[in-house]
């Protein structure tokens, strides 16, 4: 099975969003509402992947049970950005990495990521840069997370 570059894209961004399976007692440090995530280019002719998120406390903490399979570890948070290291093991694919992330006032957030994933028996190494800018208040039923969270019921 070939992921592409979109899938592979969104993949990443999402394992940039596991800062939030932190720690059930801490709330979304930012601004609530719809978030847009531009992700860098995969590669020099490709677009950036833009995708957009519903964040606030209760899906923030939610984080804590999608995705079972992920373990955070050596978490540092503070109000300025959180830092990670990260392992998740699917049946798919396994993924490795460090996570960093900057908060620059409550309505801009930067994440880096260098991730290895492993999908049948190959390795491959992806630095990755997410830019998020806060959209607004009342989030679209559209947005990433909310559209798996409605599938899954």
């Amino acid at each position: 099975m070939q992921m592409t570059g979109l899938k592979g894209g969104a993949l990443a961004v999402m394992a940039i969003m596991a800062v939030a399976v932190c720690s059930a007692q801490q709330k979304f440090p930012l601004r609530s509402g719809e978030w847009e995530a531009t992700m860098s280019a995969a590669g020099p002719q490709a677009p950036p992947l833009v995708l957009r998120y519903c964040l606030n406390d209760a899906l923030w903490e939610k984080a804590l049970t999608q995705n079972p399979s992920c373990h955070i570890q050596m978490l540092n948070l503070s109000s300025r950005g959180a830092s990670y290291t990260m392992d998740c093991n699917a049946q798919v694919y396994q993924m490795k990495g460090k996570v960093d992330m900057t908060f620059d006032g409550i309505e801009h957030m930067t994440a880096k990521g260098s991730i290895d994933m492993t999908m049948n028996g190959k390795t491959t190494h992806s630095v990755s840069a997410v830019d998020y800018r806060y959209k607004g208040a009342t989030c679209s039923p559209n947005d990433l997370n909310l559209k798996q969270q409605n599938k899954a019921h």
